[in-house]
């Protein structure tokens, strides 16, 4: 029989960890500043640079924002927020997006059969002026994906299920990279167009099965334009270097 050898936290871990309770439970609160290096590591029985090793880590992970001059805050908390790390990673491995166009199919077509059976009046309504929005807006991707972005969220709000919500609107925040490109690819707007209103009429005829449908028939067709333009690119460039 053999046992791991017990792992030693760091002092600075220990600090981490107190600092992510006391957001968690709400004693440090959004936008609240915390005191002063010194007085914090007074406080918790510390070292300074333990403290400040503490906040530079949970700095890069969007808890904690460093004003120069200012002093440390809690982040705002907010979703995109707290994703802008992990975006980075995908941003720098294509890979994950793969993954992530998987687990898009997962959940958001559940995600859309959910919202057939809950959504209002008002955000049918919505929906029908972000595609007249896309429509006005083919000839312009940036603006169009943004479009895009509010239909999806549209959706995921009106299923009225708070964990779908949060896992649905974290796969869709770190799908910008893929939005970037196919945006660009020619007829994918046109395409997501067309799908959006598929995806419309379905939800106003409350029907789950239809709204599932095509919902997974649009994510699909972005992900088959995704790869497809990956494989031009990368043939571009070995083309290029032969």
């Amino acid at each position: 029989m053999s046992f791991d050898p017990i792992v030693q936290v760091s002092v600075s871990e220990q600090v981490a960890q107190r600092l992510l309770t006391m957001i968690r439970t709400g004693l440090l609160k959004p936008g609240q500043q915390l005191p002063p290096e010194r007085d914090l590591a007074s406080m918790l029985g510390v070292g300074r640079p333990a403290v400040r090793e503490a906040i530079r880590g949970l700095a890069l992970l969007g808890l904690l924002r460093i004003r120069q001059g200012e002093g440390t805050f809690v982040g705002s908390l907010e979703m995109r927020e707290l994703l802008e790390p992990l975006e980075m990673v995908i941003e720098l491995n294509a890979g994950t997006l793969e993954a992530l166009f998987d687990a898009r199919l997962v959940i958001e077509p559940g995600v859309a059969a959910l919202a057939a059976t809950h959504i209002a009046d008002a955000d049918i309504a919505r929906l029908h002026a972000l595609v007249d929005d896309e429509q006005a807006l083919l000839g312009n991707p940036e603006t169009f994906s943004a479009a895009d972005m509010a239909f999806h969220e549209t959706i995921i709000d009106a299923c009225e299920n708070p964990f779908l919500q949060s896992i649905a609107n974290s796969l869709y925040l770190l799908g910008k990279k893929s939005r970037r490109v196919t945006s660009q690819v020619d007829g994918v707007l046109e395409r997501s167009l067309q799908d959006h209103r598929h995806i419309l009429d379905a939800l106003k005829a409350r029907d789950p099965e239809q709204a599932a449908q095509a919902m997974r028939r649009h994510l699909c067709r972005v992900r088959d334009a995704y790869a497809a333009s990956v494989s031009a690119t990368v043939a571009g460039t070995v083309d290029a270097n032969v």
